[in-house]
């Protein structure tokens, strides 16, 4: 399969599809990748397997974590996405690398595709799967293997926009220990927007991704003070808040914060946190249109289209160059940690 998708040009689990399920693939796709498997001397039957559609679909969704939200809406996206005669089954990984990995392995033969949305499984185990069943990776590319990512930069340069109309300089990214490619993306695109809009950045930590990671990079942060914080995520965001406001230094009049995800304890907090969301619906629904054989849909609307293309003209790069990843634009909500907010200050934002 390997061999005949780097041929066709397409991924081996596409190959997958057409082999076993072309049901589930474009005819015309799926006949041509026949085809050029027998080309290449591999003996296929004259009449394709099919699939059996009147039975239910089942995919499976694997996660790190079901109890911060986050999960619910990339679950609820790719239920969206089944037929009626369709559900998603989730696991929560163990902290056991091999037990995670050998539970993927039985569930061959038993799922229509695999959703993998945690690091907690190797890549070679991945790719592996991917050999045997449909399989995309949310929240990091991997080669060879279809993936769905959010592009932190769109969102981000909302944000900036509006920094920098409000009269701030200086940002400082908090990083994580945790979440590896999520904490370099964010990171770097940061970087880079900062760059191209004149902004003074740097980084921080990296801090536990939790309310008390964000007071420890308060009491860093606390002896010079930049203008804006950008946090890995908005518990963080929330512990830099709490932090610094103990120590009389006032958010948002001092420093502006923004955090990400756009979690359950963004609003709570005082003053509630301003923060990008990533689009985790449409992620979910992006991945089992993936799964079933279906081209996606890339999430933009006009106005983030647009937005996109003045960041490439500008030089900000594509979240990445995998060509097997679709990259979901993220979008900036603003809440009353970035400040009050003018009209001239909201224009274009």
């Amino acid at each position: 399969m390997i061999d005949v998708a780097a041929r066709a040009g397409v991924s081996p689990s596409t190959v997958s599809r057409a082999l076993n399920n072309p049901d589930r693939l474009n005819s015309q796709t799926a006949t041509r990748i026949r085809s050029l498997a027998r080309s290449m001397g591999y003996p296929l039957p004259d009449h394709p397997p099919s699939s059996d559609t009147t039975g239910p679909v089942m995919i499976t969704f694997l996660v790190q974590d079901t109890s911060n939200g986050i999960s619910s809406q990339i679950l609820a996206g790719a239920q969206e996405a089944l037929p009626e005669q369709g559900a998603v089954g989730i696991i929560e990984a163990g902290a056991e690398l091999g037990r995670t990995e050998d539970l993927l392995e039985s569930l061959v033969g038993h799922t229509r595709g695999i959703i993998l949305a945690t690091d907690q499984v190797r890549a070679p185990t991945a790719r592996r799967l991917g050999r045997r069943l449909p399989l995309v990776v949310l929240n990091r590319p991997m080669e060879d293997l279809p993936s769905v990512l959010p592009d932190a930069s769109t969102g981000l340069a909302q944000a900036l926009e509006l920094l920098l109309r409000q009269g701030r300089r200086s940002v400082v990214y908090i990083a994580s220990r945790v979440g590896a490619w999520s904490d370099r993306s964010r990171w770097e695109s940061l970087q880079a927007l900062s760059r191209a809009m004149g902004l003074e950045c740097r980084r921080t930590g990296p801090v536990d991704p939790t309310v008390e990671g964000g007071r420890h990079a308060a009491a860093v942060l606390e002896r010079q003070p930049p203008d804006a914080v950008v946090a890995y995520n908005d518990l963080i965001a929330a512990g830099v808040i709490l932090g610094l406001q103990s120590k009389g230094i006032t958010v948002p009049d001092r420093v502006g914060v923004l955090g990400f995800d756009n979690t359950m304890v963004a609003p709570v907090v005082k003053p509630a946190v301003a923060t990008i969301r990533i689009p985790r619906r449409t992620i979910g629904h992006a991945a089992a249109d993936i799964l079933l054989g279906r081209k996606p849909e890339n999430g933009q609307s006009r106005q983030q289209s647009a937005l996109i293309a003045r960041l490439r003209k500008v030089g900000i790069p594509p979240v990445t160059e995998d060509p097997g990843a679709l990259a979901l634009p993220t979008s900036l909500i603003i809440r009353d940690s970035l400040g009050t907010l003018t009209s001239s200050a909201l224009e274009g934002v």
